[in-house]
This record gives C-alpha cells, sequence and structure tokens, in this order.
C-alpha cells in the first residue's frame, strides 16, 4: 500500500502518475489497483516507518529486548502507549528524536542515512 498525502492548493497530476508508476513497479504481477481518497491529518511517512524499524530493531539488540517489547516499551515511555500509526508526521518526527536521544543516553549510536533525512526533514 503507498500513501500520499495531497494538498487542495498543490498540483496533482503528478503525484497521482507517479503513485500509479511507483505502485506498478513495487508490484508487476498485480493488474488492478484501487485509488482511495479519504479527509485526514497526515499520518507517518514510509521514510519514518522504516527509520523507526531499523532503530528499534538495533536498540533492541543492543538491550537483549525482543523486538516486540522494545516496541511497546518505546510507545509506552514516548506516546503513552499510542499505535505507531496514528501519528502525524510532525508527532513522528518527536518520537523518532525521542528515541534518538534516549539511545544516546545509553552511548548507542543510531544511523542516520538519507533516509533520516527523509524521515525528518522530507515532504509532508
Amino acid at each position: 500500500m503507498i500513501n500520499r498525502v495531497i494538498q487542495r492548493h498543490e498540483p496533482k497530476e503528478k503525484v497521482f502518475k507517479s503513485l500509479v508508476q511507483d505502485f506498478y513497479r513495487d508490484n508487476p504481477d498485480v493488474d488492478v489497483a484501487t485509488v482511495c481518497i479519504y479527509e485526514g491529518k497526515p499520518k507517518r511517512s514510509k521514510a519514518q516507518s522504516d527509520l523507526y524499524f531499523v532503530w528499534k530493531d538495533i536498540l533492541a539488540n543492543e538491550v537483549g529486548d525482543s523486538k516486540p517489547d522494545m516496541h511497546k516499551t518505546l510507545k509506552k515511555k514516548f506516546i503513552g502507549g499510542r499505535s505507531t500509526k496514528e501519528l502525524t508526521i510532525p508527532e513522528f518526527v518527536d518520537f523518532l528524536r525521542d528515541i534518538d536521544m534516549l539511545a544516546s543516553e545509553y552511548g548507542i549510536t543510531l544511523p542516520k542515512t538519507n533516509s533520516y533525512q527523509e524521515a525528518m526533514y522530507g515532504k509532508y
């Protein structure tokens, strides 16, 4: 599934064309797809989600915790147990910053690659 936030005042033709092309490139065996538009706030981006799972896995390995338990711990500590899927993009940026600060307190360096730049400063 591909999600993208669109704004009323922004051009959309290129966005939709890009989404369709990306979807069929990533799913070459699919013949039919459905586009659904709904009102809502921007949710976390794919880059944010990808970065979170890498960081969560690193933390779990470093502290000897399971990945699901680390996920629960981070949610409880920083977002009151809410689902990460409910977070808006700015809320997810704050969540990632909190995780990065926690890691640095324990002397754990988390990678900050291009996905980090896109996750933290990418387009909303």
